[in-house]
């Protein structure tokens, strides 16, 4: 093998010849949708007077989830992600290695916040019920989720000693420890996605015991399990990393010419796709997942709205929008009730049977969901 010395040095200038936007607009863009629909789900919850403790955990959760997607669109478009290794200047890199080292710290701290805001929202939803367990279950998550952001802040602490050389190229591979760097994010990602996997199916049997036919159990399952589906996109990331972390036949052989293939790991050709996107993907599906609730009667209504509008100008040309109400609906009993503001902002009434939870208690429960 050839001596660093008859290696072709890195470029010193930059060239965006063969860069890639695509990666940093999808970060943009998950990050500007999810935004809006979690700041429409808090605007409705305020406008409501329904703002619970859930809402106030979802601020910090919104802002970090801000932050670590102005860090992957900044990272993408300043480090070179996705361009040949070999065409990425010492610059570029220092930028590359700062996001690695940034999104160590940021993702449990994220990930974290949404996974309170979510049982603090099944807190509002099924403590009220007299199962003692389902509080205990939820007090003692809680409690695991500040375990486990205490641990995992800890950790990457000593990914690199001293940890300023982590994004100096040329003298990282002296201090920076790979494999420990691997196995702490292998745990993370683990932990993570055991997490999301227990908020996944956490509402089932509360949900089970609901004073509803089957098929609307089934629709207020999926409903809550939504803001827990990050779990799927957890796992698809732990795969990734870990498939990609062990790949190494499948490597560019023009990148052996190079001095920094001995400097940087060959798997970062594809750092874009097998990193970013699922980082963005994950808490984008959980905050998105968690706000339905909120927003569901919202969106109903005015999906509601919209069928009347084009159903009216469907059987006129010169459809009078403005004279245009909601239809009325009939209730089991055969009276009428309007669809008023009220019925928007009432949202998915749940009925617990007290029977049905606590054996000798009867009665039943109704809490709203937005």
């Amino acid at each position: 093998m050839a001596s660093s010395q008859q290696l072709i040095p890195p470029p010193t200038e930059i060239n965006d010849a063969h860069k890639v936007y695509s990666i940093a607009a999808w970060c943009i863009v998950l990050g500007l949708v999810t935004s809006l629909c979690v700041l429409w789900r808090l605007g409705l919850r305020f406008q409501t007077s329904t703002f619970g403790a859930d809402d106030y955990a979802m601020v910090p959760a919104l802002l970090l989830y801000i932050g670590w997607t102005a860090m992957a669109g900044y990272v993408n478009l300043h480090a070179g992600v996705g361009k040949p290794l070999w065409e990425i200047t010492l610059g570029e890199y220092a930028v590359w290695f700062k996001g690695i080292i940034g999104s160590a710290w940021l993702y449990p701290a994220m990930t974290c916040a949404i996974r309170i805001s979510i049982l603090l929202f099944y807190r509002r939803i099924f403590v009220p019920t007299p199962q003692a367990r389902i509080k205990y279950a939820i007090w003692l998550l809680l409690a695991l989720q500040a375990v486990y952001l205490v641990v995992y802040s800890i950790l990457p602490a000593f990914i690199c000693r001293p940890l300023y050389k982590a994004w100096h190229p040329l003298e990282r591979q002296q201090y920076f420890n790979d494999w420990y760097y691997y196995y702490t994010q292998v745990a993370l990602y683990s932990t993570s996605m055991a997490f999301d996997a227990i908020l996944l199916v956490f509402p089932l049997y509360p949900v089970s015991k609901l004073q509803l036919p089957l098929k609307k159990r089934l629709g207020v399952s999926v409903l809550f399990m939504m803001g827990a589906a990050a779990s799927i996109a957890a796992a698809y990331k732990l795969a990734i990393f870990v498939t990609e972390m062990q790949r190494y036949t499948d490597i560019n052989p023009e990148w052996l010419r190079y001095e920094m293939s001995i400097r940087v790991p060959p798997q970062f050709d594809h750092y874009g796709r097998t990193f970013w996107i699922p980082s963005q993907v994950e808490p984008t599906v959980a905050l998105i997942g968690t706000s339905l609730p909120a927003l569901r009667q919202s969106i109903l209504s005015a999906s509601q709205r919209l069928s009347t509008i084009f159903a009216s100008s469907g059987s006129s040309s010169f459809g009078n929008f403005g004279k245009i109400l909601p239809k009325k609906r009939v209730s089991k009993t055969g009276e009428h009730e309007s669809l008023s503001s009220d019925d928007d902002n009432v949202g998915l009434r749940m009925n617990y049977v007290g029977a049905g939870l606590d054996a000798g208690k009867g009665g039943t429960h109704e809490h709203n969901m937005v």
